[in-house]
């Protein structure tokens, strides 16, 4: 390219100062400056400025290498130029000329000194905006370059239009800078561009996390844990109610990462001891092998306590209490009723256990007492001794620890004879057959003639803590005060015309019943009688008290339900064939059972009257019945010499004793572990399932 000669400048008149023009250059330097900085290119090529952001992070290491010269760079070469220029016009404006073009061009390269000078007026310039997209110079090098022409400089220089800047000639050209001296100290190009790229990346990312934990929250918050106006909550941010969550929330990560505690170390013993108690045994016993301190605290007896006593204590549902028969099987009591303690429960639940094994299992052990020397016609027991009452016209009490006889009462006449009753067989399974006293120095001693006696068969009898009532053939009632040694007769109730067929009684009543088919109501104090139930058309058989209602079983093959206070029966529980001999009343008086010549057991709802079921068929009439509600069992006896067990629910018997005594079995009832059952041959039949079971003793009550 060749430079075009010079072209004179007519000088104009001065229209202004020196001072105007030093101003209109100073308004011209920076807007030069600008366009130079906006459209120098390196290497002579022209490029698009490169845009900050993700675009610029992406692109390749040679593409970014190529812009050698940065932003900074520029702006001072450019800077040493237009001073240059500066200083020119305003020599020629002190001289009353105005510059040329070829002025401009031949002026001489910068030195190190005006290049530092140029430095210092780099750094009074506004600072460059990394946002704006324009691309970053490097500093200037012009020092270490080789003197030329400004012309020779600018002649190598592609030209382009100008994007923007003032009008004019000066606007034709984009003049580049001089490549970098390889003697300059580098810096990694487009460093901050990355920079800002990076930290523009990062705004971004951290903004999009800051998204997702707010939709996370929002969608778990409207999952049904809570209802929020997120929205509310946003605008909220002063309350700290619109936190976000470091991480997203997972209900999966929470559970996995909560903290196990174990409550034993944290909570007091009482509190432990009183929540584990309400387990049953199955998950206590699991709860055992948890830990050592596991096992310590759930195997305590504190614990086991409540477990043995929901499970086996009876409940009382009616008022007055009724009569309990046999023992309880549930320990030791104190004085004021409550149970005694250091009592090993957890073991007591074994055993208690272990002799239910044996009433399903059916492997009771036998126990035979020998003294009566005719039928015995009637029983009751419980945990220390056995009354029997008999057709030899005798009343014998029996110690229930080591089955002796220890009292036979009865009239001067009545006195057995020795050697009576003679040797009976006994089953296979017997484990004692307590041999008669009769006649003996020891059956002498025991033997007591009060001073009220009956001189009839004794039918039936029925005591609690303080009397006994017998009935007798003799048609008659004797109420006993048995709380001491010797069983002192109170008085003689007198009022039935016919033999007394069986008795109950409670806090406040007696009961009996005739073969002269009526039921006479007894004040218990006093022995008056209240009044007489009529109702039945034959033989009152059986009666049973609970509360202020009684159920009674009659030869005319109905069962009666009745009202003490108005002596009105309410109910009639029919049988389906011939008369009815023994009857029962549950604990919480909703069941009446009947059983007689039909030789079943009959199941009645004692509200309505319905039948609910009927037990198999025994093999002769069913004189024996006993309900044990509270452990699930009904007990029958019958003429076909077997004692069944029944389940209390079903009705469906899942034991059969036969032939265990040699005649008909006349009263059997039962409790936790025994039945006591008492036979036409002068015996009385102890079926024991907690004979020789380990513990059986701590489940004895007081004696």
């Amino acid at each position: 390219m060749h430079r075009k000669p010079s072209i004179a400048i007519r000088p104009r008149p001065k229209t202004s100062s020196a001072a105007d023009d030093s101003t209109a250059l100073a308004s011209f330097e920076a807007t030069m400056k600008r366009t130079a900085s906006q459209t120098f290119s390196t290497h002579c090529e022209a490029r698009e400025p490169s845009t900050l952001g993700a675009v610029e992070e992406g692109r390749s290491v040679e593409y970014r290498t190529s812009h050698t010269h940065t932003h900074t760079s520029s702006l001072s070469r450019a800077s040493h130029m237009f001073g240059s220029i500066r200083r020119k016009l305003s020599a020629s404006s002190s001289s009353g000329r105005r510059p040329s073009i070829q002025d401009f061009f031949d002026a001489p390269a910068p030195t190190p000194s005006s290049s530092r000078k140029a430095s210092t007026d780099h750094l009074r310039l506004p600072l460059p905006h990394q946002d704006s997209g324009l691309p970053q110079q490097e500093p200037s090098a012009a020092a270490a370059m080789p003197k030329k022409s400004m012309l020779q400089r600018f002649s190598s220089i592609r030209r382009r239009p100008a994007a923007s800047g003032p009008s004019g000639e000066f606007a034709k050209y984009n003049p580049v800078p001089p490549p970098i001296p390889s003697n300059y100290p580098l810096v990694a190009p487009g460093t901050a561009a990355r920079q800002a790229a990076a930290a523009a990346n990062d705004a971004r990312r951290i903004q999009d996390k800051r998204d997702q934990e707010t939709e996370q929250t929002r969608r778990f918050l409207e999952s049904g844990v809570t209802r929020i106006n997120m929205e509310e909550v946003i605008k909220d941010s002063e309350s700290g109610v619109g936190m976000m969550c470091s991480s997203p929330i997972n209900q999966a990560d929470v559970v996995q990462e909560k903290k196990m505690v174990d409550p034993l170390e944290v909570l007091p013993t009482e509190i432990t001891t009183l929540i584990l108690s309400n387990l049953d045994a199955e998950s206590l016993i699991q709860a055992e092998c948890v830990s050592k301190q596991w096992h310590e605290v759930a195997s305590s007896p504190h614990v086991w306590k409540g477990v043995f006593l929901r499970q086996f204590e009876p409940t009382v549902h009616v008022s007055p209490t009724p009569i309990q028969m046999g023992g309880a099987g549930i320990g030791k009591f104190r004085h004021d009723g409550k149970n005694a303690p250091g009592q090993q429960w957890k073991e007591m639940y074994r055993t208690r256990k272990t002799i239910n094994r044996r009433w399903k299992a059916c492997s009771p052990s036998a126990i035979y007492l020998n003294g009566h020397t005719d039928s015995v016609y009637c029983c009751q027991f419980d945990e220390n001794k056995i009354i029997t009452g008999s057709r030899d016209r005798t009343i014998r009490v029996w110690d229930m620890e080591t089955f002796e006889c220890v009292k036979v009462i009865g009239g001067p006449s009545h006195r057995p004879v020795p050697n009576t009753p003679h040797t009976l067989d006994t089953h296979a399974r017997t484990v004692m057959n307590k041999p008669s006293l009769n006649g003996t120095p020891r059956g002498n001693d025991i033997y007591h003639v009060p001073a009220d006696y009956h001189d009839a068969s004794i039918l039936c009898l029925q005591y609690d803590d303080h009397i006994m009532v017998t009935g007798s053939s003799d048609h008659t009632c004797i109420v006993w005060d048995i709380t001491g040694d010797n069983f002192i007769p109170i008085r003689r109730l007198i009022g039935h015309q016919a033999g007394v067929l069986d008795v109950c009684l409670d806090e406040k009543h007696i009961i009996s019943c005739s073969k002269d088919s009526a039921i006479i109501v007894w004040d218990r104090q006093t022995g008056k009688q209240i009044r007489t139930l009529n109702g039945h058309r034959g033989p009152v058989n059986a009666v049973q008290l609970r509360g202020n209602l009684l159920v009674s079983a009659s030869g005319d093959g109905v069962a009666k339900l009745w009202n003490l206070d108005s002596g009105v029966s309410i109910k009639d529980f029919p049988s389906e064939d011939r008369g009815l001999a023994a009857v029962e009343f549950s604990d919480d008086a909703n069941i009446v059972l009947a059983g007689g010549n039909d030789h079943v057991v009959y199941k009645f709802e004692s509200a309505t009257g319905r039948l609910l079921n009927t037990s198999a068929r025994h093999g002769g009439l069913v004189r024996s019945l006993f309900l044990d509600a509270f452990n699930g069992r009904i007990v029958s006896g019958s003429y076909d010499q077997s004692i069944r067990i029944a389940d209390y629910s079903t009705g469906e018997v899942f034991a059969n004793y036969e032939n265990w005594t040699t005649s008909w079995i006349l009263s059997a009832k039962s409790d936790y572990r025994r039945v006591v059952a008492t036979s036409q041959d002068g015996r009385t039949l102890i079926l024991d399932f907690g004979w020789n079971v380990e513990g059986h003793a701590a489940l004895v009550g007081n004696k």
